[in-house]
């Protein structure tokens, strides 16, 4: 019989590990999480839809409907009309919003730095090649749930 690795269970002690702290930065400046997230994804890919921006950022569409209001009308995201689809509308964020993340990011590096004190450089590097690589094949599971089997075996 095959016993698991322990891995998610350490991914998890992990997530758990960061998530306060994390959160303490994030409430400090005025923020929650999805708040956060949607800013800093709308910074890296600016003209998402917004349930495109909910799938990126870990939350349900009704939830992200809320937090685009809070943030459209705190001014850090934008909307603007799609261009090749007419009822469609795109985000944005602003300068406002670029402002208030850049404003977080000592304060976000500093838990990341913690929680990588034990690293060195090349093993930082390491690491986010690994979770990468773990995200991606997650993506497209080859795994067949529930039969033990893998498909290609």
């Amino acid at each position: 019989m095959a016993t698991d690795r322990g891995l998610i269970y350490l991914i998890k002690q992990v997530e758990l590990g960061v998530r306060r702290p994390f959160m303490e930065v994030v409430n400090v400046h005025g923020m929650n999480f999805a708040q956060y997230t949607a800013l800093t994804v709308l910074f890296r890919l600016p003209g998402l839809t917004s349930s495109e921006l909910a799938r990126r950022s870990f939350v349900r569409a009704q939830t992200m409907a809320e937090t685009i209001t809070v943030l459209i009308d705190g001014g850090l995201v934008r909307r603007e009309p799609d261009p090749d689809h007419g009822r469609q509308m795109l985000l944005y964020i602003t300068d406002a919003g670029i402002a208030r993340i850049s404003a977080m990011a000592d304060d976000v590096r500093a838990v990341e730095d913690d929680m990588l004190r034990e690293l060195t450089d090349e093993e930082v590097d390491q690491f986010r090649s690994y979770l990468r690589r773990c995200r991606d094949a997650l993506r497209s599971p080859s795994a067949r749930i529930g039969t033990g089997e893998r498909s290609g075996a």
